[in-house]
């Protein structure tokens, strides 16, 4: 396939189809490589990786049918390897209950397709003998799975309570187009990466037996908003504010606090400040959910983060407390969190190397 790709690496929804409500449907399967560089990477690595990446592209439609390919860069590539300040600070916890492992890997490629052998072949291909190899340069710390898609959190989980047609592990739609910053929001407008987006990863384990003991409608009230049952959920198809600009009034009459309701006050002008590329994963054996995040800059993120844990709640209501009551936070566990600078795909390979 040689059809011409989007300037911006992150421009993957346009080639996203819909389900029967119009729904965009994310690609079911992904991979996150962690790398670290090895050496020091010259203009001749630079070509091979960018020929590398560019040959695995020509070989696949660009979208969810093909593959789509996502290459970001930690700040000790940056630190160590250029002249030019890290574009994205390191990772740091977000809530008081957090202890998760600070990771300082210097890249992360990040790759989606609706063929799951596809992503295991890629990887073969840059870390593997033949002439994509890469391991010269890029040593592959961790390969991280996973998946999104109506019924594949069941099948991976057999004898679980996560219903049948559950496309994530809480069982609920993700993506709606209302709940997402678009691309353009996200895209770097000025600097030396114009035209990328930065990136969190987050590694979050999840509590899903103790979820499922809830009532569906105390799920439904819990992932979005006191006033939403799980059929109202359901039926959900472009956004889920759930009643944000509410919530101190809910809280106090209702005794508990939505994820979307907290989330939605992070808006600005009623737009989302990130754009979420998340997807469940059964690594290490548990459940759990890999949460990639792209927004113009780490702040959208870190005040995206801080409504969610909708700490002021807790004034609110005496049967509200920081996770008890409030949202999806006394099912989640965060693991590691890493940031990464995505450049846009002409300078994806080893970014801004002669600083």
């Amino acid at each position: 396939m040689t059809t011409e790709l989007p300037a911006a690496q992150h421009a993957w929804e346009a080639t996203f189809q819909a389900d029967e409500a119009g729904r965009p449907l994310a690609p079911r399967f992904h991979r996150l490589l962690m790398l670290d560089v090895l050496g020091r990477p010259a203009p001749t690595a630079a070509a091979h990786l960018e020929q590398a990446l560019q040959s695995i592209e020509a070989q696949l439609p660009y979208g969810p049918q093909g593959l789509l390919t996502c290459l970001g860069w930690g700040p000790g590539w940056f630190e160590t390897h250029t002249g030019a300040r890290s574009p994205v600070g390191r990772p740091v916890p977000m809530a008081r209950w957090e202890n998760p492992r600070l990771e300082s890997f210097d890249a992360c490629l990040h790759l989606a397709s609706d063929d799951e052998g596809t992503l295991a072949e890629i990887t073969g291909q840059l870390f593997g003998d033949g002439p994509l190899d890469q391991r010269e340069h890029l040593e592959l710390r961790e390969i991280r799975t996973g998946f999104v898609g109506r019924g594949l959190p069941a099948v991976r989980r057999p004898g679980s309570a996560i219903p049948d047609r559950a496309p994530l592990m809480l069982g609920f739609h993700s993506g709606l187009r209302g709940n997402q910053a678009p691309e353009d929001r996200i895209t770097i407008t000025s600097g030396p990466l114009a035209g990328g987006t930065t990136m969190h990863v987050s590694y979050i384990d999840l509590d899903v037996d103790s979820w499922y003991e809830q009532d569906p409608d105390t799920r439904g009230a819990h992932m979005y908003s006191p006033l939403v049952t799980a059929d109202a959920a359901e039926k959900l198809v472009d956004d889920a504010k759930s009643d944000a600009d509410s919530l101190p009034q809910l809280a106090a009459a209702h005794g508990r606090v939505g994820h979307a309701q907290a989330t939605g006050r992070a808006r600005l002008g009623g737009v989302p400040r990130i754009n979420r590329r998340d997807f469940a994963t059964l690594d290490h054996g548990s459940p759990g959910t890999h949460f990639v995040s792209l927004q113009r800059t780490m702040e959208d993120f870190h005040a995206t983060r801080a409504v969610m844990n909708a700490g002021d709640a807790t004034g609110y209501h005496a049967g509200i407390g920081v996770r008890r009551n409030n949202g999806i936070n006394s099912v989640m566990d965060v693991r590691s969190r890493a940031t990464f600078a995505v450049p846009r795909r002409r300078e994806r390979a080893y970014p801004l190397l002669n600083g």
